[in-house]
């Protein structure tokens, strides 16, 4: 770590809600960001890793959960930071439309937008491979991208909670997710503190990243949650987040270290017919999307997906088959 980074990352067992209690709404609001307990059973977690590994050895390039030597980058879906797996088919595959499914999931965005009426992301997936076995596998150290998710300027207020579901154990050694308390706080004032670098961020660009020695990134101690299986953690789109990888892991790893889906409903009124209408061609066209469910962007288009090498070499999934459950959370 840079000396001028002056930022600690406290690895923490904060409180753990129930999904849909008043106590958790409390929390978020306060602190910006919430763990809510149990979202998914151990079962329901593994169930969905098991069904992320039947993705991605359906892919049809070689890979075997069995076999870290299969894992490499020439046969892995192509990143992004902290290990996030954008495109291929990967936001409707069948782990992903089986984790949407569980009540708990939606009960917690229910309770914190007041409406039944929710839209469902079409995102991702985070993995991280043991690096251990090889050294690149490791992302990035969070410090150097501590950010945002909504514009300062075009999207005043709360407008988004994300989340994901923890699919195995977490760990300080590991790493995980950061977020900074109450920094959600700051975010009506982000205009005035960074008129210049603002005025280059375009309206529609919901991602602002922060120099690595802002004084907000030391405002409170930055937090890593510990999460068990099925926990889900939620935050608030303008409380300053990252993840970060941790710093050992045991020489004889030969297992994923980390894995979480991420998942976002937003109230079906913040949307609108033209994209809905988008909406219902993705689940067609196996088209993967950002958190945003009140925009349409196809996370197949990413520049990092668009310039990966070998794309014709992964094979996707097929069309998902919807309940009706599943049809109302695509509008």
């Amino acid at each position: 770590m840079e000396d001028n980074w002056n930022i600690e990352i406290d690895y923490k067992h904060v409180p753990r809600f129930v999904s849909g209690s008043d106590e958790s709404i409390d929390y978020l609001d306060e602190h910006g960001y919430v763990i809510i307990k149990e979202a998914l059973s151990k079962a329901e977690a593994k169930k969905t890793l098991d069904l992320l590994w039947d993705y991605l050895e359906d892919l049809g390039t070689g890979i075997d959960r069995n076999d870290p030597e299969t894992w490499n980058d020439d046969r892995w879906p192509t990143c992004a930071h902290g290990g996030i797996m954008p495109s291929y088919g990967i936001g409707h595959s069948e782990s992903q439309w089986f984790l949407r499914s569980i009540p708990n999931v939606k009960k917690a965005f229910a309770k914190i937008w007041d409406t039944e009426e929710l839209l469902t992301s079409f995102d991702a997936v985070s993995l991280w491979r043991p690096w251990n076995i090889n050294p690149e596998w490791k992302t990035e150290n969070g410090r150097s991208w501590f950010h945002i998710d909504q514009h300062p300027i075009s999207r005043p207020g709360k407008q988004c909670i994300q989340g994901l579901v923890n699919l195995l154990p977490t760990s300080k050694e590991v790493g995980g997710n950061v977020v900074i308390p109450g920094s959600h706080k700051f975010f009506e004032k982000l205009p005035e503190d960074y008129t210049e670098r603002l005025s280059k961020l375009p309206l529609g660009v919901d991602h602002f990243r922060f120099p690595k020695d802002d004084p907000k990134l030391s405002s409170q101690q930055p937090v890593m949650c510990h999460m068990e299986p099925g926990d889900m953690l939620l935050w608030d789109s303008r409380t300053i987040h990252c993840s970060n990888s941790g710093e050992s892991i045991p020489d004889g790893t030969k297992d994923l270290i980390r894995a979480a889906s991420l998942i976002c409903m937003m109230p079906k009124e913040k949307s609108n017919s033209e994209v809905i209408k988008k909406r219902r061609e993705a689940v067609d066209k196996l088209i993967s999307t950002t958190n945003w469910s009140d925009k349409f962007q196809n996370a197949d288009e990413f520049p990092l997906i668009l310039e990966a090498e070998g794309q014709d070499k992964f094979k996707w999934p097929k069309k998902p088959v919807l309940s009706e459950y599943q049809k109302d959370l695509v509008g």
